[in-house]
Formats: C-alpha cells, sequence, structure tokens
C-alpha cells in the first residue's frame, strides 16, 4: 500500500480492489474505488462504511462492472489459486481506462539454490497447496504481456523497505513479486493466435479483435 500510494498515487485513483476481502487495501484508495469479494460475510464492513463493493467469482467474469471505468486494478494473492489466469487478465483489460494501470501481487519460486535459502529461514509460501499455478518475476511479465498488458516495473517490497537497490536485487531470487502494468491500449493478439484458439471461452476475446 505505501509503495502505491508513493510510486504510483493509488490514493488520487478509482481503483477496482480485486479480492477486497474487509477492506484492509481498499481503505487507502482513493473513495471512489471499489471491491470485488467473493466471501458474503467480509463485504459488510466496507458496504456499511460507503464503499461499493461486488460480490462476485473472478472465475466466472465482472458481468456487472463497466467498461473502462477504472484508473487502476488491484490484485494480490489471487492468480496463483485460480483456474484460468490468462482468462482472468484478459477479463481485467476491458475494465481499465486507456493507458490504465494494473498492479498484481503473488508468490513466485525461487531459482536453486536460493529455493534452499528461502526454506531453511522458514518461507516456502510459493509451495502452498492450494496453489495451482507457478510464476518466476520473468514468466508473470510475459503472461502480462500476453494479455496485453506492459510491464513498467517489478517490485520486491519487503527488501526494498529496506533499500531500493536491495529491492532490486531480490527481485529474481525472492518469494514474491508485484508487478505494475500499463494497458496497451489497441492491443491484439497475432492473427495465427486466433485462428488456433478455439475453446468456450473463446468470445471473450472480442476485446483483442
Amino acid at each position: 500500500v505505501e509503495l502505491l500510494i508513493k510510486k504510483y498515487q493509488f490514493d488520487k485513483k478509482k481503483v477496482l480492489d480485486i479480492g477486497s476481502s474487509l477492506g484492509q487495501t481498499l481503505f487507502y484508495w482513493n473513495k471512489n474505488s471499489e471491491g470485488v469479494e467473493i466471501d458474503s460475510r467480509k463485504i459488510q464492513l466496507p458496504r456499511a462504511l460507503g464503499y461499493t463493493v461486488h460480490e462476485l467469482d473472478v472465475e466466472e467474469g465482472f458481468p456487472n462492472l463497466k467498461e473502462e471505468s477504472y484508473d487502476a486494478i488491484y490484485t494480490n494473492n489471487l492468480i496463483e489459486h485460480l483456474e484460468c489466469p490468462h482468462l482472468f487478465l484478459v477479463r481485467l483489460y476491458p475494465l481499465l481506462k486507456p493507458k490504465g494501470i494494473l498492479a498484481i501481487g503473488h508468490p513466485t519460486v525461487p531459482p536453486f539454490p536460493f529455493r534452499s535459502l528461502w526454506k531453511l529461514f522458514g518461507y516456502r509460501g510459493w509451495l502452498a497447496k492450494e496453489h495451482i499455478n507457478f510464476f518466476t518475476p520473468q514468466t508473470a511479465k510475459l503472461t502480462l504481456e500476453r494479455a496485453g498488458f506492459k510491464i513498467k516495473n517489478q517490485h520486491f517490497a519487503g527488501a526494498e523497505r529496506i533499500h531500493p537497490i536491495l529491492g532490486k536485487i531480490f527481485i529474481p531470487i525472492g518469494i514474491r513479486v508485484l508487478s505494475i502494468c500499463q494497458k496497451i491500449d489497441g492491443f491484439e493478439y497475432p492473427s495465427k493466435r486466433l485462428s488456433e484458439f478455439d475453446s468456450s471461452c473463446a468470445s471473450e476475446h472480442k476485446y483483442f479483435r
């Protein structure tokens, strides 16, 4: 939160906070920001405080949200749990205004031998049993680019609090990353990709045709 406010002015943007829970991060963004949460019990507090929180399962899409409504989207510790991470990103694309910002955080798998070192210190969150997708900072970058987002920066916030240079050093060997991306306006899939893509969700890719 501190990093997103200081470096990217999230406190001045209309943010869609996906996985907003009880509002722990939502409350820090601009007051007209909105949340998305699947647990009906958790949305009661932010709604009581005047926030708009949509009760949605993100795996089913965002049917009631207007396109190009948000300056920024924030989501953390979510994409590693989803069955269809690419489709999730595709559905975020039209919700952002032109040149909108996506801030997405998730665990990363450290390279050998750093995996063993992290485990010695008791850190092994990337191996949680409920995770079904696994990323490195580089594969996260490529995944986001293929969904229409250009990486502006990546952060390992824990180390960055100590020193900015240390944060940069830890990105490739760390255990999580926060990617700051900008929507690529007018992004299109390569024509060959479209001709080969034939699944039940293909119709949702109209935004990139």
